[in-house]
């Protein structure tokens, strides 16, 4: 959707390609807090459908992560037309067969996730502030 504004002029900034990898970082940041919740399911769903369709690649020799840009954008589209067809038509048992199918973490992904936690890379940041940080305690 987000191609869709920056095409007809109604945001012109940052690039699509940027929103599209801006959208697969959150997907990272989201699943480290956990992928048990409905919110780290849909998650999933969304991370899934994109690998299964080419919308990013791993490199396995760096466990890096690269955006194929035309891959994401067909991807984008097709998992929002699925998504909103399965809303329009009110397809309770096409949702949980999605969620079933695609709404879980690959053990390669979990890896990717342990070694960042192994690193210490931390999941968020905390702001420590008041007036104790200021002063001291006081």
């Amino acid at each position: 959707m987000v191609t869709e504004l920056l095409e007809r002029g109604e945001i012109a900034e940052p690039s699509v390609e940027q929103h599209y990898v801006t959208f697969l970082a959150g997907i990272f940041r989201s699943v480290r807090f956990g992928a048990a919740s409905a919110h780290g399911r849909a998650n999933m769903v969304r991370f899934n459908y994109f690998l299964e369709r080419g919308a990013f690649s791993r490199e396995e020799d760096t466990g890096k992560y690269r955006v194929d840009f035309a891959g994401m954008r067909e991807a984008v589209s097709g998992l929002s037309e699925l998504i909103l067809t399965l809303q329009g038509d009110g397809d309770y048992e096409g949702v949980a067969r999605l969620m079933e199918e695609r709404g879980f973490v690959p053990a390669e992904l979990q890896a990717d996730l342990d070694r960042l936690d192994s690193a210490g890379i931390p999941r968020d940041i905390v702001f420590q502030q008041g007036l104790s940080v200021l002063f001291g305690g006081g």
